[in-house]
């Protein structure tokens, strides 16, 4: 079997991760006043992270089927964890921001965690790609 398949689902995340990072992110805190762009994020949040997820699990589905590559397969298999765990914090960052003036280090802390899982995300996305291209 080819490893294409998982190359092409890698590439669609990486895009997806460095799209919204670059483009969705920086618009959406621009153009919308703060509450309605905090509004925005926990609305596209869990479908953002839903995606990521649900490419990880098939494509860790067909590592598993074709053995093609330990290595590919326990990336993957990170990058999936690393994307179920940033789902994870989100209904916690979502509570930490609205307890206000209260919650707002443990909102950074949260915030700034998602944020380096989802650069892990990214550059262990990249790093597969340079490797198996």
């Amino acid at each position: 079997m080819s490893i294409n398949l998982i190359l092409i689902l890698i590439s669609i995340w990486v895009g997806v991760i460095i799209f919204f990072s670059a483009i969705i992110a920086p618009t959406v805190f621009k153009s919308l006043p703060e509450k309605e762009a905090g509004a925005f994020l926990r609305s596209f949040f869990p479908k953002y992270y839903n995606f990521g997820l649900a490419i990880g699990i098939i494509s860790v589905i067909y590592l598993l089927y074709v053995s093609i590559s330990n290595n590919l397969l326990y990336m993957v298999i990170t990058m999936t964890l690393l994307t179920l765990i940033s789902k994870i914090l989100i209904p916690h960052i979502n509570s930490a921001r609205d307890c206000g003036e209260s919650g707002k280090n443990k909102f950074k802390q949260l915030h700034l965690l998602s944020v380096i899982l989802n650069v892990m995300t990214l550059i262990l996305g990249v790093a597969l790609l340079v490797i198996y291209i």
